[in-house]
């Protein structure tokens, strides 16, 4: 990231081919910890740490936000443990919202980039979609001071309240997932990561601006299995402030979601991303650890509550069933959303396909395209197109050196 960019009060020409209004709105936090300008922020996660042998030094990347004083993180880098407030306008932050107001690109945002520049749809072009109101350049200016401080409260918040989770997904890996890390973590380190449970300024902070806080993403692990997810919408109830907030969730599940469907009511709105890859034993098979009538079953009880939708993950495991998948929406009545496209691990990624697979892929993702424009069925048809462009623009002989991991 360019650190020296100058500001004049207006946004440069370009800005609105790199800027993206989280930074203004929001603040994510890992799961282990770390602070993030998004949950695609390349400078989020160390997670090469974590294939060490030996415990190694918990070095923040140069690019990172900051980390929370609960996590693993804090004791190595004492100069960069904030809490929420103070990493919403952490020097990174704050240098990241003057870059992208001068039209540069920030390193830490090259997933949504790279994405961009080879065809598929990104996190940056969804938000900006959705918070339309919001992402008013010359607004967003103003807003700024000189050294790129916005002094407000985050609006949106996405605090993923530990690791825990009952699948091992084929794209996931500890420390995302406890039951990978029960299955294949360092000796030194605990299968069950949950560094908020105990930061009293978190939960104290978290109270005291409950009433500015207006959008809730949960994600994991598997929120449903969270302690801190619950707190979080009691405290919310607690202090009155529920009815103005919508949550949103991606969820696999296939865990009971009852609990929490007693506190829905409350809210806003409750909308739910259920990842479902596949159907039946494709769905088995990514999801491991899932059974395809519990999730079903899960489906049919939340809908009563939330607005569901199916959110895929189109990879080489589900690239011949997403017929299936679409024909199961169809017939449930559901919105799909196939714009989170496996980019790591490389081999799952459908860009890595061999020539001639990606011909048949082609011609089979063109027929899904036609069949969901004939029934105007717009969003996926969309999104499969920019799936085929994102398969035949990249070499798989390049995709780790050129970022997609």
């Amino acid at each position: 990231m360019n650190t020296q960019a100058n500001r004049n009060g207006t946004p440069d020409a370009a800005a609105n081919e790199t800027a993206c209004v989280l930074p203004w709105i929001h603040l994510c936090a890992s799961i282990d910890g770390v602070y993030g300008r998004c949950c695609v922020d390349d400078s989020m996660y160390h997670n090469a740490l974590y294939d060490q042998q030996d415990e190694p030094v918990f070095a923040l990347n140069d690019d990172a936000i900051g980390c929370s004083p609960g996590s693993r993180y804090a004791r190595d880098n004492p100069d960069r443990v904030m809490g929420v407030q103070e990493a919403f306008n952490s020097p990174n932050m704050k240098r990241t919202r003057l870059a992208m107001l001068n039209g540069q690109r920030v390193d830490a945002c090259k997933y949504c980039y790279f994405r961009e520049d080879h065809g598929a749809q990104s996190y940056r072009h969804n938000v900006n979609r959705r918070f339309h109101q919001e992402f008013n350049l010359d607004a967003l200016a103003a807003r700024t001071s000189a050294d790129g401080t916005v002094e407000e409260f985050p609006f949106f918040l996405d605090i993923r309240f530990g690791n825990t989770c009952n699948l091992r997904c084929v794209m996931c890996t500890y420390p995302v997932s406890s039951s990978w890390g029960a299955k294949q973590r360092p000796r030194w380190s605990a299968a069950v990561i949950d560094p908020y449970r105990d930061d009293e300024e978190l939960w104290a902070t978290l109270r005291e601006n409950a009433h500015l806080i207006r959008r809730l993403y949960f994600a994991g692990g598997e929120p449903f299995l969270q302690p801190g997810h619950f707190a979080m919408l009691e405290l919310l109830v607690e202090t009155g402030n529920a009815g103005n907030v919508d949550i949103a969730y991606n969820s696999n599940l296939t865990v009971s979601p009852e609990r929490a469907m007693a506190l829905f009511p409350h809210f806003k709105s409750v909308g739910i991303g259920a990842s479902c890859d596949g159907v039946g034993e494709v769905f088995e098979y990514i999801r491991t650890g899932g059974k395809w009538d519990d999730f079903v079953a899960n489906l049919h009880l939340l809908r009563s509550e939330a607005d569901v939708w199916l959110q895929v993950s189109p990879q080489r495991h589900n690239l011949w069933d997403l017929r299936n998948l679409l024909e199961f929406a169809r017939t449930e009545g559901l919105d799909v959303d196939l714009a989170n496209v496996v980019q790591w691990p490389p081999d799952l990624s459908i860009a890595s396909l061999p020539a001639e697979e990606k011909v048949r892929a082609t011609d089979e993702l063109t027929d899904l395209i036609a069949w969901c424009t004939g029934l105007g069925w717009d969003k996926p048809a969309a999104h499969l197109d920019a799936l085929r462009s994102f398969m035949n623009s990249l070499d798989p002989a390049g995709l780790v050196e050129e970022g997609v991991s």
